[in-house]
């Protein structure tokens, strides 16, 4: 009975160091698949020549899924690229097919791997107007981004950007809010929508 009860007792201690072995294998294999998706502002392009770009980059080790993503502008929710620009930019009325926006890319939905970025506006300094380039490059301090994305376990995190932001409170930067789900945004930022055509009244 005596070496009963140590062999049960010994096959209990087993499992419960298995469990625990299990538990920080699995904690090291999401923490090795953690992403971080980070919201940026930049006035020269990847080749050097002078372009305002917004930009999305995951700067975690492990792949992101993005669900969705918002935009303001000094306190404003945005929905496209072109409701941005007539916003905070644009000068004069311009044609609905006016192109000044180009370098777009989709920021939701989208996979971005660890490393990878999109810019998902951009303003090419040689095909813009010159009043709406320096308006924009000026104005994009005031952008404000919040982003919610997923690693492959479903695990998710709503993360803000901006530079405004990053000056009254980095922590809200640098410090992801860990989600159940993603919450549906009031105003999504989508690709297309609102052609620049003239400031607002």
């Amino acid at each position: 009975m005596f070496v009963s009860v140590v062999t049960l007792f010994v096959a209990i201690e087993h499992g419960r160091t298995m469990e625990r072995m299990a538990d920080a294998n699995m904690r090291m294999v999401e923490a090795n698949s953690w992403p971080f998706i980070s919201f940026e502002t930049h006035n020269v392009s990847e080749k050097g020549s002078p372009e305002v770009r917004l930009v999305l980059t995951n700067e975690g080790i492990g792949p992101a899924r993005i669900e969705t993503f918002e935009l303001w502008w000094r306190g404003k929710p945005i929905a496209s690229p072109g409701a941005l620009l007539n916003s905070c930019c644009a000068t004069t009325p311009r044609p609905p097919t006016s192109q000044v926006i180009t370098s777009v890319g989709l920021a939701s939905p989208r996979i971005l791997r660890a490393g990878e970025h999109v810019d998902f506006l951009g303003l090419d300094y040689a095909a813009t107007s010159r009043d709406v380039f320096d308006n924009f490059n000026r104005e994009s301090d005031y952008i404000r981004t919040r982003v919610c994305y997923c690693s492959v376990f479903d695990e998710c995190w709503v993360n803000q950007g901006g530079l405004e932001l990053f000056r009254q409170d980095q922590s809200k930067i640098i410090h992801p809010q860990r989600v159940s789900t993603c919450p549906r945004p009031g105003v999504p930022y989508q690709i297309g929508g609102t052609p620049l055509t003239s400031p607002p009244n």
